[in-house]
C-alpha cells in the first residue's frame, strides 16, 4: 500500500502520470505494475466502497472483466461505463471509442446526454479546442441537467493547465481561458449559485475582478440562504476587497451555521489577525 499527497511538489509527477483528477483516488495495480482499475472519491457508505475494492482485487467489474462481458453481450450501459472508466484513466482515444460503441446501440435520451458529456471530456484529451466547444455547448444550455458537470469539467481542465504550465505565458493563457468559461456560463446560468460561488472564490484568490466577484458572491448567498460555505466565500471576497468589517460579520454568520468547520475558523483567524488590524501608514 502506498499513499501519496498529490499537493506536494515531489508527488505532482505521479498525479500527472496517472491522471489523478480528483481526490481521493485509489488505484489498484496487478503484480506487473499494470492498472487494474480505480475508485474516485469516497462516500459515507464504506461497505459499498470496500465491496468495489474487493471486487477489483478478484477481477470483478474491472475494465478487462467488463470488456469480456460486453463482447459476449453488447450493452449500452456497459459501453457507457467503460467509456467513463477510460476517461478516469486519462485515455482519450479509448474513451471516444467506447462512446461511439454506446451511441451505436441507440441509447435513451438520458444516457445519450451523459455520453455527450463523456465525449466532450474525452475530446479535451485528444483535441482540446473541439472538447472545449462541446462542453461549452452543454454548460451554456440552461435546461441541460448535465450543464453544471460540463462547466466543472471545463473549469478543472483549465485549472490543471494553469497548474502544469511551464511558463508564465502558458499559465496566464490557461487562467484567462478559465475566466472566459466563467463569464460565458454565468451569462447563460445567471442564477446558478455554484457557478457564482466558484467564480467569486477564484477571483478572490487571484485578486481580480473583485467588484464583479462581490456581486456574484452576494447573489449566491441570496440564492443559497443559510449556507456556511457560500457565506465563507462572500466573506473572503469582502476581505480581499478591503472591507474587513463586512468580512468579519459574514464569517461570523458562517460560523454560527457551521461552528466546527476548520476552514471557516481559519478565515476568521485571518480576518482577526492583529497584524492585519493595524492601520496602513
Amino acid at each position: 500500500m502506498v499513499r501519496l499527497n498529490i499537493d506536494k511538489a515531489d508527488t505532482k509527477p505521479f498525479s500527472k502520470q496517472y491522471h489523478v483528477g480528483g481526490i481521493p483516488t485509489v488505484i489498484v495495480f496487478n503484480a506487473q505494475g499494470q492498472e487494474v482499475d480505480r475508485i474516485i472519491g469516497y462516500d459515507d457508505d464504506r461497505s459499498a466502497w470496500l465491496k468495489t475494492l474487493l471486487g477489483y482485487l478478484y477481477g470483478i467489474d474491472t475494465i478487462e472483466d467488463m470488456q469480456h462481458r460486453y463482447a459476449a453481450k453488447p450493452d449500452v450501459v456497459m459501453a457507457h461505463d467503460l467509456a467513463q472508466k477510460y476517461l478516469d484513466r486519462g485515455d482519450g482515444p479509448s474513451t471516444l471509442l467506447w462512446v461511439e460503441k454506446a451511441q451505436s446501440l441507440k441509447p435513451d435520451a438520458g444516457t445519450s446526454n451523459k455520453l455527450t458529456l463523456i465525449q466532450g471530456q474525452g475530446l479535451l484529451l485528444t483535441d482540446p479546442p473541439k472538447g472545449a466547444e462541446a462542453l461549452m455547448g452543454l454548460a451554456t444550455a440552461p435546461d441541460n441537467p448535465l450543464g453544471a458537470e460540463a462547466f466543472q469539467a471545463l473549469s478543472a481542465f483549465y485549472k490543471r493547465q494553469a497548474r502544469n504550465a511551464t511558463s508564465p505565458q502558458e499559465k496566464q493563457q490557461a487562467n484567462q481561458a478559465r475566466l472566459d468559461v466563467f463569464h460565458k456560463v454565468m451569462a447563460a446560468r445567471p442564477s446558478d449559485p455554484d457557478v457564482l460561488t466558484e467564480y467569486a472564490w477564484t477571483c478572490a484568490g487571484e485578486g481580480i475582478e473583485l467588484d464583479k466577484a462581490l456581486a456574484a458572491a452576494q447573489k449566491a448567498a441570496e440564492l443559497k440562504k443559510d449556507d456556511a460555505d457560500t457565506l465563507a466565500v462572500l466573506a473572503e471576497v469582502y476581505y480581499k476587497s478591503g472591507n474587513k468589517a463586512a468580512a468579519l460579520q459574514t464569517v461570523d454568520r458562517a460560523l454560527k451555521l457551521a461552528p466546527d468547520e476548520t476552514f471557516i475558523k481559519t478565515l476568521k483567524d485571518k480576518y482577526s489577525s492583529k497584524d492585519e488590524a493595524k492601520p496602513k501608514p
